[in-house]
């Protein structure tokens, strides 16, 4: 199985509706594939955040169907010239689209709003820069229907992505409105102007991003395209209905959020012809090798585009028993500037590959477009290992729970299992910053081996210091902690044979191994004349 086929069927898999065969092989690539296995925990880690505030956020009852939709119309608008990071592209959809866009007023969600505004404003400022620069068109297009004013307020195309901001108005000032980019959304000349081959069905527009808005009646956000075929042309974007974003309980007058539960809409017509003008990339062809803990790698390209930072590279994995994965770029510096990991925010979430035994990334990061560097260091700040240290306990389902194993000296607990189809399953951790893994690598099997290790984990971050951050309250603003670890503690699995008649009974657990991360204060320094 390819990279590619896991990616198209990971949501399918979390959400066991694969049949045993398919899960099987989807193990079996996580098994082999550090890139796609360091992915798959990242996303866990994703998804757990934002089901440790269910209670306060109201998700739509499609919403992983409509995520699904949206990573293949991302991954499709680029799939005939890359292989793309489709899981952790999904990871950013699910940040943008609830986390980002979802602002509850509470104690915990308190610095969400602060951070949220601070990004807002930033987002706003570097959008002057563009227009000041002559990169990119202040546009303040505007189209009426039903009551409610929608403005393209400014776009800044490059050769990687064109970024282009609106405000939604309800004239009415009644309710607010947002684009929802899967329903209601068409780029009229994408079949002429985008380079699809053969296949049509996929649309350019590729991400959203949220923006805080003091009003209560209007709405901010941001559209990613993918770019077009030409240098310059017209975005021919229309909208044929428009999401209505609705208040949780309990929100007060300064929350925000994008719509929850089953969602409403505005049908309406607003049509638009936004002008773009590509603006080239600076690429830097470097190839610089390193290493780190003995393996090899080499840096192989800067890009530095007007909206984003792109730094290519690859690296070979020397130790089959550990085998390093997700390579953590923490910033670039040039010119005593420091530009950090975009999370996702930036649009472009990069690409991933694996072929004749090296892997390749990108790492993305704030444009360095206007600083024209000379030379850049790269710092290099940690890298997530898989090591292979097995182990097998028995779970005996007619016994009482709960039921509890030893793992490197770490208790290890089934804390409740309800046999069943599904057969769902609570198991903890003891959670100690000087424990020897963070995550396990497992997986439940049953007396003719059916198994899986799809969960949905949760856990806390702990830092250098050893202060525990919780996930949801601390995903957004890794950055800012010092030598960050995720240590998971509570996983949630559900199991079920091929035939849905049969109910699953676990026998047992088998540990393949765990990740564990290591830091460096390693730089690499790259001469860009």
């Amino acid at each position: 199985m390819t990279c590619h086929e896991v990616q198209e069927q990971i949501i399918d898999y979390f959400e066991g509706n694969l049949d045993e065969t398919s899960k099987k092989r989807i193990e079996h690539h996580l098994h082999e594939c550090v890139g796609c296995q360091a992915e798959m925990k990242e996303l866990q880690q994703v998804i757990a955040s934002l089901e440790s505030v269910g209670e306060r956020i109201q998700v739509p009852d499609d919403f992983m169907r409509n995520v699904r939709n949206k990573v293949a119309k991302s991954q499709g608008s680029r799939q005939k010239s890359y292989k793309q990071r489709v899981m952790i592209g999904l990871a950013a959809t699910l940040f943008l689209t609830v986390f980002v866009g979802t602002a509850v007023a509470t104690n915990s969600f308190a610095s969400v709003i602060d951070w949220w505004k601070d990004l807002s404003n930033k987002q706003d400022e570097q959008m002057q820069g563009y227009v000041q620069q002559g990169l990119g068109e202040k546009l303040n297009l505007a189209a009426e229907s039903n009551g409610v004013k929608v403005t393209i307020t400014s776009v800044v195309s490059d050769d990687i992505q064109t970024l282009i901001y609106y405000e939604i108005d309800d004239r009415n000032k009644k309710n607010k409105y947002m684009i929802n980019y899967t329903d209601g959304l068409k780029i009229a000349n994408q079949d002429q102007d985008w380079n699809f081959d053969d296949d049509l069905s996929h649309s350019p527009v590729t991400n959203h991003l949220s923006l805080y808005s003091e009003k209560d009646h209007v709405f901010k956000g941001r559209i990613g395209v993918a770019p077009m075929s030409a240098d310059k042309g017209t975005i021919r974007l229309e909208l044929s209905k428009l999401e209505k974003v609705i208040n949780t309980p309990g929100d007060s007058d300064t929350s925000q959020n994008v719509s929850g539960g089953k969602k409403e809409f505005l049908k309406g017509d607003w049509h638009f012809d936004i002008p773009v003008k590509k603006h080239p990339s600076i690429v830097h062809n470097i190839h610089v090798e390193s290493e780190i803990d003995g393996n090899p790698i080499i840096f192989e390209k800067l890009t530095i585009a007007p909206t984003i930072t792109v730094l290519s590279y690859r690296y070979h994995n020397e130790n089959p028993n550990r085998r390093m994965g997700q390579v953590k770029i923490s910033s670039l510096e040039s010119k005593g500037k420091y530009v950090y990991d975009q999370l996702g925010l930036g649009g472009y979430v990069g690409t991933e590959g694996y072929e004749s035994g090296w892997n390749s990334a990108e790492a993305t990061f704030e444009s360095l477009y206007f600083e024209k560097p000379t030379d850049v260091k790269i710092h290099i700040g940690s890298a997530a290992f898989s090591v292979i240290k097995q182990a097998k306990f028995a779970i005996d389902s007619s016994k009482s729970l709960p039921q509890s194993f030893e793992y490197l000296g770490n208790q290890i607990t089934i804390k409740q299992m309800e046999v069943g189809n599904p057969t769902k399953i609570v198991m903890t951790e003891e959670l100690d910053p000087k424990r020897a893994y963070e995550m396990l690598d497992y997986r439940f099997y049953d007396k003719d081996g059916y198994g899986s290790s799809g969960a949905n984990v949760d856990g806390y971050y702990i830092d250098k210091k050893g202060d525990k951050y919780k996930l949801n309250e601390t995903f957004y603003r890794l950055n800012e902690l010092d030598h960050p670890r995720f240590f998971s503690t509570e996983h949630h699995i559900e199991l079920s044979r091929e035939n849905k008649q049969e109910q699953y009974v676990p026998v047992g657990i088998e540990i393949e191994g765990y990740t564990v991360t290591s830091f460096y204060d390693k730089v690499v320094k790259i001469s860009l004349e």
